[in-house]
């Protein structure tokens, strides 16, 4: 019996000690069989009815163990009530959160970043570029923005706004300058309207002339420093001005409207001739040019004006009016009705060249010629300028009698130049 306890004794000895280290058993639990094995070891301890109290060695040496094991158990039972009573934490084991590969890499460039590879800090960065003398920015079109229509000998002012953008300020002497395309009767270079400093704007503007021709024109600009330092935007761009001249239509140019204007003569042969008064007598020897209205015509129709020019009074003698410059665009066409005036209810032997010609610098030139006589009818006429596309030229309308003058009532009736 005694051995028997004995065992009991020293398995519960080992399980408190530590030494049953691999039992896992609930603290309650534990504490609630150390109960019942503690009543057990009691009753091994409780002595025989016949025996006497006498204690021996190994007695003594037991119920010390016994009081030992009892005050362990105390403790252990105070322990499970205290722990019955805190909230108790989850017996699955708490993971450490690891990062995650791109928190990961996020650190280690950031270390990168802060240091070199020899664990040195980073070289400061370079110093900011020095902002240049001379810089310009372009801002925007104030007027005539790029591909703006315009009729042909339209006069208009290109306006940029420009940013002086350097660090040098643009006095009066800083100009805008032509740097090429199309001059469009464009000045070479336009003084610095005021001064303008540093982040200041100014408005820039040169007086220009559109071509006489249709088209697509562009004439580029630079700016020029007091110093002839030439320079453009954004370093050393150029801004420029862009625009389209369209075709004009219609009626372009009224001889008869323009006809006291012009520069009329007579002679023989070739010009120069005499110099004549535009709408003088009728029957002068020296010929005449003026406007006729309501006049009988050789078909028997009366007219509306019609420009009469009777050459001079010899045989072959002529008769010349010179207009003032036009500048002919392609498509451009001259039209009108060739014949004659009556006078005195007869035309008959009315007989002259008429001809269409040109004057420049190199004298006269003969574009078109139709001969007419006294034959009843009026010639329609009607002449393609396309040859002459952006020519700036002076027409001239001249008569010439072949042979004797005699009745050359030469009329022009509704000469024009128009674009259909």
């Amino acid at each position: 019996m005694h051995q028997h306890c004995h065992h009991i004794y020293h398995t519960i000895v080992c399980l408190f000690r530590g030494k049953a280290h691999k039992i896992d058993l609930p603290v309650k639990l534990l504490a609630g069989s150390m109960v019942i094995v503690l009543l057990a070891l009691s009753a091994c301890n409780m002595p025989r009815k016949s025996a006497t109290k006498t204690v021996s060695a190994a007695g003594m040496i037991y119920t010390a163990a016994a009081q030992t094991l009892e005050a362990e158990l105390d403790t252990a039972t105070s322990m499970a009530a205290i722990a019955s009573s805190t909230p108790q934490p989850s017996l699955t084991p708490e993971i450490a959160e690891t990062p995650s590969p791109t928190e990961t890499e996020d650190v280690e460039e950031e270390d990168e970043d802060d240091y070199d590879y020899e664990g040195q800090p980073p070289a400061p960065p370079p110093p900011p570029t020095a902002v240049p003398c001379d810089h310009a920015t372009y801002i925007k079109d104030v007027s005539y923005p790029d591909n703006t229509e315009l009729a042909a000998g339209t006069t208009f002012v290109k306006t940029w706004r420009i940013k002086n953008t350097g660090a040098c300020t643009w006095s009066e002497d800083y100009a805008v300058v032509f740097m090429g395309g199309d001059e469009m009767d464009t000045p070479s270079s336009v003084s610095m309207p005021h001064t303008v400093h540093p982040g200041e704007t100014v408005d820039i503007s040169v007086d220009l002339l559109a071509p006489s021709s249709p088209g697509t024109y562009r004439a580029e600009y630079k700016l020029r420093s007091d110093t002839n330092q030439v320079f453009g935007i954004g370093g050393n761009k150029a801004f420029w001005v862009q625009i389209k001249v369209t075709a004009a239509t219609g009626l372009l140019l009224d001889f008869i409207a323009n006809a006291k204007s012009a520069e009329w003569s007579s002679g023989l042969g070739s010009p120069p001739g005499t110099e004549l008064e535009f709408d003088g007598a009728e029957d002068s020897v020296e010929g005449v040019a003026k406007i006729m209205d309501g006049v009988k015509l050789e078909d028997g129709s009366t007219s509306g004006k019609v420009l009469l020019t009777f050459p001079k009074h010899e045989s072959n003698g002529y008769i010349m009016g010179v207009y003032e410059e036009y500048t002919v665009q392609k498509g451009d066409h001259f039209k009108a009705r060739l014949g004659f005036m009556l006078s005195g209810d007869t035309c008959s032997g009315g007989d002259v060249y008429f001809q269409l010609a040109y004057k420049d610098d190199d004298g006269y030139h003969l574009i078109k010629k139709w001969n007419q006589t006294c034959n009843g009818g009026q010639t329609p006429v009607d002449v393609n300028l396309s040859d002459f596309k952006g020519r700036t030229i002076r027409f001239a309308l001249l008569v010439t009698a072949n042979g004797d003058p005699t009745n050359d009532w030469a009329i022009w009736n509704s000469p024009r130049i128009e674009h259909p």
